[in-house]
């Protein structure tokens, strides 16, 4: 072989090497690309402009419906979901109530997602893991979904969520016509641990900004969730037309069946036998997912 030959070849080796090492290059910039971001805790961090692994920590159900599937969420969110074993299966647990950080770390995680009440050092510590995110609580699911979609990019997932949640409410109001009259007043308690709480409007937004419900005199004074004694209910849905109380489990039902035979016998809702006992888990999950598990309750409650 020519010594012109053995250069040429020598040459195409060369280059085929240079655009292996040049794609190698570009695909690990691609995967690796940053950008900076300010989080609910102030913090200017430093986060994946397109996360693949999503350990979820907090703002499990927003992501589900941003069609972001995590890597990993805790217990609270497992058990929340064991209805729909599909959107949960394949999704390990990194902790119970909160974070287990080798399991967190066995996620192989690009991107956490938690919310900023945790503390800061918990926080720091999964920092030391992955970019990790903390979400705003408190915000309504439309403000979460809002900053998720921008934090990861999928602004054309969060449209195709709400085009297909208008689709659903347009639809419930179809199956509930004629079956609640105009002007209609809810009022919504919550049992949980042996105490009952009210919450705002903002946490309801199905009911009465979807489906048209109003809510009572009292619950408009409302701009916190707040606990209420058994003895002050009456008179605080003694406006309403419908009752919806939020239940965990069969006690919370008995407790709900000694007080409508005694201290609630007289409350206008019960005497008309149109109290209606829902998912607490549910309910006050103040997510994207639990915009439609309100909307579709209603539905089957109210529509039989």
């Amino acid at each position: 072989m020519s010594k012109f030959r053995k250069s040429g070849l020598l040459l195409t080796i060369i280059l085929l090497l240079v655009s292996v090492v040049t794609a190698c290059g570009s695909k690990d910039n691609n995967a690796e690309a940053t950008k900076k971001v300010t989080d609910g805790m102030g913090r200017e961090i430093e986060v994946p402009v397109k996360a693949q692994r999503v350990v979820a920590i907090n703002n499990f159900g927003d992501l589900l419906q941003l069609g972001v599937k995590p890597v990993g969420t805790i217990n609270y969110y497992l058990d929340k979901y064991k209805d729909d074993p599909e959107a949960v299966a394949g999704i390990p647990s990194v902790g119970d109530q909160e974070a287990d950080n080798e399991k967190v770390v066995a996620a192989t995680p690009d991107l956490i997602i938690v919310s900023n009440y945790f503390k800061p050092e918990v926080v720091d510590a999964l920092q030391k893991i992955a970019p990790t995110y903390a979400t705003t609580f408190g915000r309504t699911p439309y403000e979460q979904l809002d900053d998720l979609a921008a934090l990861l990019d999928i602004e054309d997932q969060k449209q195709a969520f709400l085009d297909g949640y208008k689709a659903e409410v347009a639809d419930a109001k179809e199956k509930l016509k004629g079956k609640i009259a105009e002007g209609e007043k809810v009022g919504i308690l919550q049992f949980w641990s042996k105490k009952i709480y009210e919450h705002p409007t903002k946490v309801f937004t199905p009911l009465y900004d979807d489906l048209g419900f109003l809510p009572t005199e009292h619950v408009k004074t409302l701009t916190a969730t707040t606990e209420v004694t058994q003895e002050a209910v009456p008179a605080n849905v003694a406006d309403a037309d419908r009752l919806f109380i939020m239940v965990d489990g069969q006690a919370d039902k008995d407790t709900y069946d000694s007080l409508k035979n005694s201290a609630w016998k007289n409350i206008p809702a019960v005497q008309k036998n149109q109290v209606y006992l829902v998912d607490s888990g549910h309910w006050n999950d103040f997510s994207a997912a639990a915009l439609k598990w309100q909307l579709h309750d209603v539905v089957d409650l109210l529509s039989k």
